[in-house]
């Protein structure tokens, strides 16, 4: 047997193999099952945090409510009172973002109906003190001014309309100052319809704003959680984790469109996020599995040199920084016989002798052959344990150079030479 490397084919025989993959699902399961207690933790949470702000919404409008009833009308006042109620029940009931998102927009609706009947009754009373028809008319002129000022947003989500109606209240400012009413009149109602659809046109597009934001908020938070079930599961961040660093950066970039108002960008990110994370899951678990069998094997491999008198004197991993790396045995006979192994995750299982006896034969159809029938001898019952009580099927051992039609002759035979080594490779 030459000095060159050795090798054999390591298969797990059905049996023992399924038994892996069965265990391997067992816990992929568990994993699984932590994966998604993580989830939900994290939308819990979410959904707490929500519910809080909501919340803070309702004593601020009740806070308002309570200190402007005195200028609302008792019916008004009375509608929004039961209004507020009604969405204070949902709003216990609430068990979901989107529904925590539907309540928080209802009582932004309340909010708007707050100012709307407060502005209605303002320009009542004011109608009421005043007898004549250019003192009204100037009334309703402020009226709509303040009403424009206090109409949140209006740049953001109407800025033409906002700049349309300025200029109607300019031109009603200076008809008022010609003392003739009959020119304000038309005027004015024009510019009190046009307010009238500025308020809803910037509601609309306020309340559309806020579902796109939310919807993408709920995105956000699923991508949150399903980065947080990865980080929890030990056999992803064990194989994965660059590439759940990479899924937990794209979170950030998530973030920054939503402060940026990129709202649509965030659902095809979190699309793309679910895809990689199965192939990530589904990756690591393969990995694990090979990893598995490398571990059942490299077992094997030690408990069987154990049985043939060997003493295993170190077993590590030939790059501990990779979980892929292969597993290296090393172990000594009292006789000062050294065999080290070593087993990867896949590919062939390679052997490294030492103080085994070495000769050169003559090899079928001239020439010659490197022969260590001592070393072979001994890997080779070591492949019948192996096969015989782990079910471990290794392959023929093979070497560079191997005569493929010697045969294996007694150790006692071998005369001694001064090559303390040879690589096996098997």
């Amino acid at each position: 047997m030459s000095g060159s490397p050795k090798y054999s084919q390591a298969q797990l025989e059905r049996e023992r193999r399924e038994r892996l993959e069965r265990e391997r699902c067992q816990r992929a399961a568990e994993e699984a099952r932590r994966r998604q207690e993580a989830e939900a933790r994290e939308k819990q949470r979410r959904l707490e945090a929500r519910r809080q702000q909501v919340q803070q919404q309702v004593e601020t409008l009740k806070r308002e409510l309570s200190q402007q009833q005195p200028h609302l009308y008792p019916e008004a006042a009375q509608i929004l009172q039961q209004q507020l109620q009604e969405q204070q029940q949902t709003l216990a009931k609430a068990t979901s973002e989107a529904s925590l998102g539907e309540v928080s927009r209802q009582f932004d609706r309340l909010q708007t109906d707050l100012k709307r009947h407060l502005a209605q009754k303002r320009r009542d009373d004011e109608a009421k003190k005043r007898q004549a028809e250019l003192e009204r008319q100037q009334f309703a002129l402020g009226e709509l001014q303040r009403q424009l000022i206090e109409i949140p947003d209006g740049t953001k989500f109407a800025p033409q309309s906002e700049a349309e109606l300025a200029e109607k209240l300019a031109n009603i400012k200076q008809l008022l100052q010609s003392g003739d009413p009959a020119r304000v009149r038309h005027p004015l109602q024009s510019a009190e319809q046009a307010l009238e659809q500025y308020r809803q046109q910037v509601a609309e597009c306020r309340a559309e704003w806020h579902r796109r934001q939310g919807e993408a908020q709920e995105n956000l938070g699923s991508l949150q959680a399903l980065i947080a079930g990865l980080q929890a599961d030990p056999v992803v961040m064990r194989w994965q984790s660059a590439a759940v660093a990479q899924l937990a950066q794209q979170s950030q970039t998530a973030e920054q469109a939503i402060s940026s108002e990129q709202f649509e960008a965030i659902a095809p990110l979190l699309s793309t996020c679910q895809q990689q994370s199965q192939s990530l899951i589904d990756a690591a678990n393969a990995a694990q599995l090979q990893a598995d069998q490398r571990d059942y094997i490299a077992d094997s491999i030690a408990q069987s040199l154990e049985s043939l008198g060997f003493g295993i004197i170190y077993r590590q991993p030939e790059h501990p920084d990779n979980p892929a790396s292969a597993v290296i045995l090393g172990a000594a006979s009292h006789g000062g016989k050294g065999i080290s192994v070593s087993i990867p995750t896949e590919g062939e299982v390679f052997y490294d002798v030492e103080g085994y006896s070495k000769q050169t034969t003559t090899a079928v159809g001239g020439g010659s052959a490197a022969v260590c029938d001592e070393a072979e001898s001994v890997i080779s019952e070591m492949h019948d344990r192996l096969q015989a009580e782990f079910g471990v099927e290794m392959g023929e051992l093979q070497w560079q150079g191997k005569d493929p039609n010697r045969h294996l002759r007694q150790a006692d035979s071998l005369p001694r030479t001064d090559s303390p080594r040879h690589r096996l490779h098997s």
